[in-house]
């Protein structure tokens, strides 16, 4: 379905200026011809796109108890304020809008899964921000994830209190300690931003770590940066520990969104899942899927007032739009703020 609210304009109450499909006059105008257009163009191609079915390989674990625990303790220091702090600061919610942009930027679908989930197996990488409240039982099942194989990005404050959001009494990060490969029993606000020592991700003026610190001492995780400070330097700001068969990458304190992609990236790569998709313009998003017949098909919408060239990299097929077809390799225009649906054969 296509829905548009609302058809026309209304004359009076807050939303007169909410403008609908049409204006006040109830004459056709450009978003009329505009949605007359789509209507014509599914009308020709919607048997094409119906059913579509798809498969992401990233999850995002969400947590409304852990969002609800930082926010009743939050990590970030409200000058003047009284704690808990009135005023929403970068938490939970904000970490995960942080990975879920930098996913949508770097064209890679991705599904949000719950504690409850019986099989994070489906997926070849999941994303952990901030699991502040989890029982023993998720955190072992996070656990036998990696074990298994499958890759995690898991920041700062997970593992931290059990299911009644009260602090375990062992070491940091709890169940999750063999799995993440260290081990903490102090952490800090930052008063202002550090950097990352010797910018090993080349986040040049982005290289800065906010908010909080985490004084990860490894067991046999890696460390993949350090703080640039006299004392807090002492300590990993981020690891990385292979874990039977799989990884688990871990962030200790609150990353710049181009550390978070940077670090992201490289997730993905380690897990093969990155490709085409993330050479496309960046004004460029593509989404693929499986419609009701079984094909592929493959969107790729242009945000932006400038013509793109896209290269196609998929199986043979034809541009539903335009009826052209389209071969493995060949490069494409697309227009201004334009789309292209290409159905394989």
């Amino acid at each position: 379905m296509v829905e548009y609210w609302h058809w026309a304009s209304i004359p009076s109450g807050q939303e007169v200026y909410w403008k609908g499909v049409l204006s006040h006059d109830l004459e056709p105008n450009r978003a009329y011809v505009e949605v007359a257009k789509t209507a014509h163009e599914l009308n020709k191609i919607g048997t094409h796109l119906v059913n579509l079915q798809i498969t992401n390989q990233v999850g995002i674990l969400y947590s409304v108890d852990s969002g609800n625990g930082l926010d009743f303790m939050p990590i970030v220091r409200q000058s003047g304020n009284p704690w808990p702090a009135p005023t929403m600061g970068p938490e939970y919610t904000s970490l995960l809008n942080q990975f879920h942009r930098s996913l949508y930027q770097l064209n890679v679908g991705t599904d949000f899964v719950f504690a409850d989930d019986p099989d994070f197996a489906r997926y070849k990488v999941l994303i952990v921000p901030a699991l502040y409240v989890a029982d023993d039982a998720l955190l072992q099942k996070i656990s036998d994830y990696v074990k298994g194989g499958g890759r995690v990005l898991m920041t700062f404050k997970s593992g931290f209190t059990n299911e009644n959001n009260a602090v375990r009494w062992v070491r940091a990060p709890g169940p999750l300690r063999e799995a993440a490969g260290f081990s903490y029993q102090e952490f800090s606000n930052l008063e202002k931003p550090l950097a990352l020592k010797d910018d090993p991700f080349h986040a040049g003026a982005e290289n800065k770590a906010s908010y909080w610190a985490e004084f990860l001492m490894p067991d046999h995780a890696k460390p993949l940066a350090y703080y640039d400070h006299p004392f807090f330097g002492q300590w990993p700001a981020i690891t990385e520990n292979q874990y039977g068969s799989g990884a688990l990458t871990y962030e200790g304190t609150y990353l710049t969104d181009t550390l978070q992609k940077s670090i992201l990236l490289g997730v993905l790569k380690e897990a093969g899942l990155t490709g085409a998709d993330q050479s496309l313009p960046g004004p460029v998003r593509v989404k693929h899927g499986v419609n009701g017949t079984g094909k592929k098909v493959h969107y790729y919408l242009n945000y932006s007032s400038d013509v793109q060239a896209v290269a196609y990299s998929y199986g043979p097929g034809t541009d539903l739009t335009s009826g052209a077809a389209v071969a493995p390799g060949q490069n494409f225009q697309l227009k201004a703020w334009d789309v292209a649906i290409v159905e394989e054969k």
